[in-house]
């Protein structure tokens, strides 16, 4: 089977659906191929969005300074980034946040994702589906009203490419057989390869896969990737994954605790190991809970913590990364995830060392030394934050069994500002573009969560940026 459009985007998440809606308001013929039986990807799982000099910041009176977010953003990847494509990005982001409220998405503020967080960046909704599936609920809707057409369960396989090495469209995959798209332009947006075992053992090297849990991203094989490094594309050398812990999967209310600041946390041998109150930096928390043996840490509260837990509520990071009413559902979880073996509750210290497995005098000589560092106001090792310093000499104690999510990758091919795909001479392969978090440059080793949203920001962004280059370019 045959077709043919001007511009051909593979993959209808955020980044791609962005670029059919960018591309299709210039009166461009568009077609979206999405492997998924619906479109939305990673896209339906962000709570905000990254943007600097929106109009929701205007209107509250947050100052956004381009230029320092923009050395922030740099310095914190030691400049590891390209600087191009971040001033890019960061440039486009505000104006991108007011353009997806002209489609419908009504942001109403812009908030702290992580505590003492200046300016704030991360915009949000009111709705009480997440701002990922408000954004492609949208965004489809354009699509549908502009003509946009949407192939769904059609699996990028391969691109067209002229005997000049351009690209003049793909070679899909459905469930009826091989569709042959022929087009002008053609943007990848395949969502990354989380699903990709051997792609993450090759650009993650030492990343202790078989440890980690998989978080809320999609497990995508890398098809846009691999595609465009067929065509004769070269991957951008710095790639971060997008992780977290301590996590917890099918006890969704616990993690009302695991994000706590105040938690001790113990690994299998009973020893802390890290100022705790990094949890609110998940990608840096990731980091150190990967260390531990087996990547197994427990995070141990007392009672007086569980009753201030449910007396003040979720803070801000929970209020926008948890279900509504999920401490109704606390009581019924606790006693599901004691049965399972993944929650204790015990009277002394020795019987917490029982659940986790380690010598007695082990968390006796922890959680002492711990109550001691509170009394002093000082944590000598690992200088946590002395507002954080909460003793627990009263039991009864808790401890949940937590370990480490992979989310999404970040990084891939190596672009220029107006993303499209270079080869190894740092050239454009002729109407190659790419997005999303199948290109590469925007992150280094650490995923920044400083820059709350940008994931999801980028991915808009990018795709935007792609989706209104690849139109300025047609042949008509």
């Amino acid at each position: 089977m045959k077709m043919q459009t001007e511009i051909l985007i593979i993959g209808g998440g955020a980044s791609g659906m962005t670029a059919a809606v960018a591309a299709a308001e210039f009166g461009a013929d568009v077609m979206v191929a999405e492997a998924n039986a619906a479109v939305g990807g990673n896209g339906l799982f962000p709570r905000g969005i990254f943007g600097v000099d929106s109009k929701v910041q205007r209107k509250k009176l947050v100052f956004a300074d381009r230029d320092q977010i923009f050395k922030d953003c740099m310095n914190y990847s030691h400049w590891k980034i390209d600087g191009r494509i971040i001033r890019t990005l960061i440039d486009k982001s505000g104006d991108t946040v007011d353009w997806l409220m002209d489609k419908g998405v009504e942001f109403c503020d812009v908030v702290h994702h992580i505590p003492n967080q200046t300016p704030e960046v991360f915009h949000i909704t009111e709705a009480e589906e997440n701002v990922g599936h408000c954004v492609i609920r949208n965004l489809k809707r354009i699509c549908e009203e502009k003509g946009v057409r949407i192939l769904t369960n059609a699996k990028g396989k391969t691109l067209l490419q002229n005997a000049d090495g351009s690209v003049c469209g793909a070679v899909c995959e459905t469930k009826d057989g091989e569709v042959t798209i022929h087009a002008q332009k053609v943007i990848l947006c395949t969502g990354g390869f989380a699903g990709n075992d051997e792609m993450v053992e090759q650009y993650y090297p030492g990343f202790r896969r078989e440890l980690v849990g998989q978080g809320g991203g999609m497990r995508h094989p890398g098809d846009g990737i691999r595609m465009a490094l067929e065509a004769g594309a070269e991957v951008e050398g710095n790639f971060t994954m997008e992780a977290a812990a301590p996590k917890i999967k099918g006890y969704e209310a616990l993690n009302l605790f695991l994000g706590k600041p105040y938690n001790v946390w113990l690994n299998s041998f009973g020893q802390r190991f890290a100022d705790e109150s990094i949890v609110y930096n998940f990608a840096v928390a990731f980091n150190a809970c990967l260390r531990q043996p087996d990547g197994k840490v427990w995070v141990v509260f007392n009672q007086a913590m569980l009753d201030q837990t449910l007396s003040d509520g979720k803070d801000m990071i929970e209020t926008i990364h948890m279900p509504p009413n999920v401490e109704e559902r606390l009581a019924d979880t606790m006693i599901q995830a004691i049965t399972d073996g993944v929650l204790c509750k015990a009277d002394t210290y020795e019987a917490l060392a029982d659940f986790i497995g380690c010598e007695a005098e082990a968390v006796k000589a922890s959680m002492e030394e711990y109550n001691a560092f509170c009394k002093a106001g000082r944590d000598g090792w690992f200088a946590k934050d002395k507002r954080y310093l909460v003793s627990m000499e009263e039991g009864p104690y808790y401890a949940i069994k937590a370990g480490e999510d992979m989310l999404i990758t970040h990084g891939g091919i190596r672009v220029n500002e107006r993303f499209e795909a270079l080869n190894a001479a740092r050239r454009p392969i002729e109407n190659l573009y790419v997005a999303g978090v199948d290109f590469g440059g925007a992150d280094a080793d650490v995923y920044n969560v400083v820059m709350s949203g940008h994931g999801f920001g980028f991915a808009v962004n990018s795709g935007r940026i792609a989706g209104e280059q690849a139109v300025k370019t047609l042949t008509r």
